[in-house]
């Protein structure tokens, strides 16, 4: 399914094709700043714009994105202002640059003033220039693939329990990097994916990621996973299938879309992944509580940070497991 973006630029190369210079057309009337998606002629360049005062512009912090091309050229229609150009340099990655794109424009829409969208720019443009570099690169590591499939597993399962698609989108927060994986208002669930061992381990990367201070109700999904050869349970079937469960809805799709390209799942890597199947081996909820066994902010010496430590799942943690019911009810999802 195409975007917004790519469905303009379409319409560019068939209705524009004869002329030369920069084509513009305003993405939306609901946006505040002034953004247009754009087209250098007759090389059928893939292109943004945005309309910005001249002592405004500064574009120093984004001239080292090799695959993004910026030009400041003159605003014809308003002699006071200038565009600001952002244009693909490399075509294969157009499908990517489009949905970026849409979601900058969707994440500036209600931006008032021109120095705070030049930051988002800025800001943005650190963020596109990691994922370019993912997208070049063979694929996600065996580790990111099985941490993104245990994701996806309870997204899916949170999608057809409550049927409310939107929401359950808006809460997977890990590709926004959250400090969980799913979060709503006061209520949080981290996702640990571990392969079979004799007993489970599982890693915890900071000392905020269990930490219960500032939350209502925090939540540990663990899933238990065994490596097999085969396409029958793979990372590509779950990422079909959470399309499957969104059907045509536009603009949920891109939402789906652009947080799988920010986690670094790309389509043009999918072949990585066709061969690698996982084994459900167990499912479980854990509420983290007082006595859950954890290390929080609040136990370390100062001056100690960056904690990275272990917690063992024996039977001593079985008293702390909890359902999938009892986790939506606190979500109200």
């Amino acid at each position: 399914m195409t975007t917004k973006i790519e469905d303009f630029w379409k319409d560019f190369e068939i209705n524009d094709a004869l002329k030369t210079g920069v084509v513009l057309k305003r993405f939306s009337p609901d946006i505040m700043p002034d953004c247009f998606i754009a087209m250098r002629m007759p090389e059928k360049v893939k292109s943004i714009a945005f309309r910005l005062s001249k002592t405004n512009i500064d574009v120093s912090a984004l001239n080292d994105l090799m695959d993004i091309i910026t030009e400041i050229l003159p605003d014809e229609t308003q002699p006071d202002k200038m565009l600001l150009l952002i244009s693909l340099a490399d075509n294969s990655l157009s499908s990517i640059f489009a949905v970026l794109c849409e979601d900058l424009f969707n994440s500036i829409s209600e931006v008032r003033e021109e120095k705070e969208l030049v930051k988002s720019l800025q800001n943005r443009f650190l963020k596109w220039k990691e994922l370019f570099e993912l997208a070049k690169s063979p694929g996600l590591s065996p580790e990111k693939q099985i941490g993104l499939f245990g994701e996806l597993f309870l997204l899916k399962k949170l999608l057809e329990e409550t049927g409310n698609l939107t929401e359950c989108l808006n809460i997977w927060v890990g590709p926004d990097t959250g400090i969980r994986d799913f979060e709503k208002n006061n209520n949080a669930i981290e996702v640990k994916t571990t392969q079979t061992h004799n007993h489970q381990k599982i890693r915890i990367s900071s000392e905020r990621q269990l930490d219960t201070t500032l939350l209502e109700n925090l939540f540990l999904f663990h899933l238990s996973l065994e490596k097999r050869n085969g396409i029958e349970n793979s990372l590509n079937k779950i990422v079909s299938e959470l399309f499957s469960i969104i059907g045509d809805n536009k603009l949920l799709n891109n939402v789906l879309n652009r947080k799988l390209i920010s986690v670094g799942y790309f389509k043009h890597h999918a072949y990585c992944y066709e061969n690698i199947s996982y084994l459900i081996r167990g499912e479980d909820f854990y509420k983290v509580t007082e006595h859950f066994p954890r290390i929080e902010e609040k136990d370390l010496m100062k001056g100690v940070g960056d904690v990275k430590y272990s917690i063992v799942l024996t039977a001593e943690t079985e008293k702390y497991k909890t359902s999938l019911p009892n986790v939506i009810e606190k979500f109200n999802l």
